[in-house]
């Protein structure tokens, strides 16, 4: 979620840690940003990729008809 003004918040799944990270970035207000990596259970990122084709494939007809 990329905000114009106010918090950004991202997860990044490639870093330097081997690991995904939660980060938030302030650029407009205090211009911090904050990085907390974490170690998601093996099957979370395959059950997120599944709720995101289940979201695409129900609205992405109803978008485009």
């Amino acid at each position: 979620m990329e905000m114009s003004r106010g918090p950004s918040v991202f997860v990044q799944l490639t870093d330097d840690r081997d690991c995904p990270e939660v980060v938030v970035e302030d650029e407009s207000g205090s211009m911090v940003t904050v990085r907390v990596p974490f170690v998601p259970p093996d099957v979370w990122i395959a059950d997120h990729r599944q709720r995101l084709r289940q979201v695409m494939d129900h609205w992405v007809p109803m978008l485009s008809g």
